[in-house]
């Protein structure tokens, strides 16, 4: 099928450089959305200190994320031999595996020294139409870190966010500056388990992922896990008398590309210069990959690339890639996919490998990708 466009341009204004990873760190932030297939493992590299949020991926016969992940883990402690093999954070968004299938695999290999989950592990807090083997994992993280006292640890609940500037302690937050950088990177915890009003809000942990928010001087980034509609909701009402906490450079598209977590009024808020979604290729054909659910789908898509309320930047060179229209989730379903032209700065680890967003502390920011 022939590509259409989304909302090319031939005016498109910023664009977004790329350029090669180096090693000089300077004052400098990485995100490194790693290629995991179908799943989210995001490593922030900071001059000072790494961040993990996430430990996903697809597991399958043509594909090994825990493999993939640790070595690509591995590959980064060697580049950065400074930081001793050290995770300062570990955030894990929410008990799904293709969030935390690895989480035993990090704890058990590298030196972690802090972890923040929304602490959903007992069955009350799940409903049968959402069990997931991710539970297991989260309630093997817990005993491990029950034996593990050195290693601060955090169950966050919305609740615990009583004002309007998020959450910040010393757990949430571990990374400061160094002899290697004067920038004090600021970490930001937005959302968390909903325990109040479960009746209207409902049991699934994609709706109590753990929200961060992450600046560097001045660049910034949103991370929301698998946040759905109705969590979008609430996390915007909370915020309702400071949606400048929203306001960033860099967005992890929510769910994969999932129609149901990214949505216009998030998008004017957050006003990103570009996006980057965390899903596996469309050439995997086996259970539980992107193909099967169609991501990114195409409504999401619509709201990253529209004219008023999209990302703002553009990439210097377009791509065609597979865009969802129908996943085929269920088993009475046939997945629907169509090329598009994408041209606005939109990066996808399906379409491109690992994709590395370099944001500098004055705000400019980069992009590698691996393919």
């Amino acid at each position: 099928m022939e590509a259409g466009p989304l909302y090319a341009s031939n005016n498109p204004g910023a664009i977004v450089s790329h350029l090669p990873l180096n090693d000089d760190v300077g004052d400098t932030m990485r995100m490194h959305f790693i290629d995991i297939g179908q799943g989210d493992a995001t490593l922030l590299e900071f001059p000072c200190g790494a961040v993990l949020i996430d430990t996903g991926g697809e597991q399958n016969e043509s594909f090994d994320s825990d493999q993939a992940l640790r070595d690509y883990l591995d590959a980064f402690f060697a580049r950065r031999p400074d930081l001793d093999r050290t995770i300062d954070l570990l955030l894990i968004t929410h008990p799904h595996i293709d969030h935390m299938r690895s989480v035993m695999t990090v704890l058990e290999t590298y030196r972690v020294r802090n972890v923040v989950d929304n602490g959903m592990t007992d069955a009350e807090h799940h409903d049968d139409a959402h069990e997931d083997p991710g539970a297991e994992q989260q309630v093997r993280m817990h005993e491990w870190l029950a034996a593990h006292p050195e290693v601060g640890h955090l169950d966050v609940k919305a609740s615990d966010i009583t004002t309007d500037q998020g959450l910040v302690n010393e757990i949430i937050d571990p990374v400061g500056a160094c002899g290697a950088s004067t920038i004090d990177p600021k970490i930001t915890v937005l959302w968390g388990a909903v325990t109040e009003e479960i009746a209207s809000y409902g049991l699934n942990p994609n709706n109590h992922s753990v929200v961060a928010r992450v600046d560097f001087g001045k660049s910034s980034a949103m991370f929301t896990g698998d946040l759905e509609l109705v969590g979008l909701s609430r996390l915007a009402s909370k915020y309702n008398r400071n949606r400048e906490i929203f306001d960033v450079d860099v967005y992890q598209v929510g769910h994969h590309g999932s129609k149901n977590a990214t949505i216009h009024y998030m998008m004017e808020m957050m006003s990103p210069t570009l996006a980057v979604i965390s899903m596996g290729p469309y050439e995997r054909i086996h259970p539980w990959t992107a193909r099967k659910y169609g991501h990114p789908n195409i409504i999401a898509l619509e709201h990253l690339v529209h004219p008023k309320h999209g990302v703002l930047g553009w990439r210097e060179k377009p791509i065609e890639a597979w865009v969802g229209i129908k996943g085929a989730w269920k088993d009475e379903r046939q997945e629907v996919f169509e090329r598009r032209t994408i041209s606005k700065a939109i990066y996808a680890t399906g379409w491109e490998g690992t994709v590395v967003v370099s944001a500098g502390a004055s705000g400019q920011l980069a992009v590698d990708t691996e393919r």
